[in-house]
């Protein structure tokens, strides 16, 4: 068995909040902090949307391990039996009867065009595993998702401080220089 990487073993750098916008924003010109801050947003954006495609991967994964899996079990139930008549996807949509007799062994799909005949006991244990692993990195990855989106939260109210900051900034200078021309 090989353990599979998770996603949160990926670190990614963290957006930090800006507690004192004012000694932050000291010698700094406006526009270079907002556009380093969009451009560090485009890159969280580009993870989530790595992330959630890899949910998805995973998601349509799980299924197809699970169905693998619940044919295994119920084999290994049947193994005494003689012979049983089961029903089998020819093409999606469209199914087929079958004898089995004798079961035990099955052919699994190990992926990259890879099939590997098992013994059903080895099969349940092996696909046992891939379901336990796969839950895991979706649960890893959903965990991820929700750093990814807190950082983005994160950029995005410091943004708009910054934005904020900038217009009282400019509010202040124009009243300065209209209470200069008025004395």
């Amino acid at each position: 068995k090989k353990d599979m990487p998770t996603d949160s073993q990926i670190t990614v750098a963290k957006a930090d909040f800006l507690d004192d916008l004012t000694k932050f924003m000291e010698g700094k010109a406006v526009e270079p902090v907002i556009a380093g801050f969009e451009e560090q947003r485009r890159k969280f954006k580009l993870i989530e949307q790595q992330f959630v495609q890899r949910k998805a991967r995973l998601m349509m994964k799980q299924p197809e391990i699970q169905k693998a899996l619940d044919i295994v079990k119920m084999l290994l139930e049947k193994e005494e039996q003689a012979e049983m008549i089961m029903d089998y996807e020819l093409a999606e949509g469209v199914y087929s009867k079958a004898k089995l007799a004798d079961v035990k062994t099955v052919n699994l799909w190990l992926g990259a065009g890879i099939m590997v005949e098992y013994s059903l006991k080895d099969a349940k244990e092996l696909l046992e595993s891939n379901l336990g692993i796969c839950k895991t990195n979706i649960a890893s990855v959903d965990g991820d998702i929700e750093t990814i989106r807190d950082n983005i939260t994160t950029l995005d109210v410091s943004l708009s401080r910054v934005w904020n900051f900038d217009v009282e900034r400019r509010r202040l200078e124009r009243e300065k220089g209209e209470k200069g021309e008025a004395q």
